[in-house]
């Protein structure tokens, strides 16, 4: 063999010795991308959490005349009743945060516990809550949400009624298949033979398994929810004056566009970044789980 050809070999190892580092390179990459998307929207829930303590106006506060540009004292402009825009901000995202997080909260409690009883204890229960799930299914939420609403008027309750009837059968189905999965393991065959109750064995060996995909799919849940919200707000739905938010000031300075772009254009963003930000945050929370 030649030096030449010992050489190539030598660098031929060296190289796949030194493969990890570029992967290594790659992953670290990827949890920059990951802050640099979530940044934006984690200031935005941010913002929204707190926004009512620090606004510099109180939120039905007509201070100048409408839709006047950014400047004079404004950093956004104002909206269609002379209201500082930034403080209409501030004060209008609190509940476009809190009751979608409520109403997922609510749809993963119920579909995960629905869908871990079918899954371990099946039989006639299993048939039933299948048939009931299948049900659900074909529900357009939009149509259930204005049923609701024309009933018992807009608010929490309907949104969060809304998406467990909608939402929550998804979660069980997809519960149900992770516990069938899980119950076949053999640490949850002993438990069975130790007597162990079904809540226990639900809770203690099933529940740690099943959560990493339920988490995964409550992200969407999650922007499920916030556009209902945001649809219920945009029918006139929504809270009323001087309470408001973001899809109402959507609604509100839309025929003001012209005038102010920014009382059209920061809302809507607004809600675009809470709904990609959320999402990202809770699919790396059921990645962490699941690993």
């Amino acid at each position: 063999m030649n030096t030449w050809t010992r050489s190539t070999e030598a660098l031929t190892d060296r190289l796949l010795s030194e493969a990890q580092v570029p992967r290594s390179l790659q992953e670290y990459g990827g949890r920059i991308a990951l802050v640099l998307i979530t940044l934006p929207g984690v200031l935005v829930i941010l913002l929204a959490a707190i926004g009512p303590w620090i606004a510099p106006q109180s939120v039905g506060a007509s201070i100048a005349l409408p839709f006047m540009p950014p400047g004079e004292g404004f950093l956004f402009g104002t909206d269609r009743l002379g209201r500082d825009l930034w403080s209409q901000i501030l004060h209008g995202g609190r509940g476009l945060l809190i009751v979608p997080l409520v109403a997922t909260v609510a749809t993963v409690a119920v579909g995960t516990a629905v869908g871990m009883t079918m899954g371990y204890l099946q039989g006639r229960v299993e048939t039933v809550l299948l048939a009931v799930t299948d049900v659900l299914l074909v529900l357009p939420p939009v149509i259930v949400l204005l049923v609701l609403a024309s009933g018992w008027g807009g608010g929490a309750p309907v949104i969060v009624l809304t998406m467990v009837l909608t939402g929550a059968p998804f979660l069980a189905r997809l519960a149900r298949a992770a516990t069938l999965e899980v119950c076949r393991a053999p640490f949850v065959l002993v438990s069975i033979t130790q007597g162990d109750s079904t809540f226990t064995i639900l809770r203690r060996d099933v529940l740690p398994n099943v959560a990493g995909p339920v988490l995964a799919d409550s992200g969407m849940r999650f922007v499920g929810a916030l556009y209902l919200a945001a649809a219920l707000s945009l029918l006139g739905f929504g809270p009323q004056a001087p309470e408001t938010n973001w899809a109402v000031m959507i609604r509100e300075n839309a025929e003001g566009a012209g005038l102010n772009l920014w009382a059209l254009v920061l809302p809507a963003s607004m809600i675009a970044l809470m709904s990609i930000s959320a999402n990202f945050i809770l699919q790396a929370f059921a990645d962490r789980i699941a690993r």
